[in-house]
């Protein structure tokens, strides 16, 4: 997904950059003679069985150390949700798409600079009917007014 031509996870990962370049360092010795990874930006795609709460539904799974009102947006690079994910607060309404308090479900870092994300509903949608096919489609005939 793009926001103003910039890839969400480019977003992401300049977002964590400073806490996991600090994360990196904190942890030199361990890895030593190696660097310690930098895992600013470290997840894998969404999977098809995530467009529902991204159009605001409930979703199918939340993971570990998310609240009931989180939505994942982004998950491991490992593929395992639960070892850590990025969430946020999704709000829908008949316009808009609000995307907000952005978290790390196992690191406590900084995501002030990414702010609120406001999407035009008719877009977004398209966006994931792009993005997802034929299932984010069926997503937007099926939904309730305000979800």
């Amino acid at each position: 997904m793009l926001i103003d031509g910039v890839s969400f996870l480019e977003l992401v990962r300049k977002a964590e950059l400073p806490d996991a370049l600090a994360e990196q360092k904190e942890l030199a010795e361990e890895f030593a003679p190696e660097p310690a990874p930098l895992l600013a930006g470290d997840y894998g795609r969404l999977t098809c069985s995530s467009v529902e709460h991204l159009l605001g539904g409930t979703p199918d799974d939340i993971p570990h150390g998310a609240e009931d009102d989180e939505y994942m947006l982004l998950g491991c690079s490992c593929g395992i949700d639960d070892c850590w994910a990025l969430v946020a607060k999704i709000a829908a309404d008949d316009d808009t798409v609000t995307w907000s308090d952005f978290r790390n479900t196992y690191r406590d870092w900084d995501y002030d600079t990414i702010g609120v994300l406001t999407f035009s509903r008719r877009q977004y949608e398209r966006s994931l009917h792009t993005a997802f096919g034929a299932q984010a489609n069926a997503m937007s005939e099926n939904r309730q007014p305000g979800q």
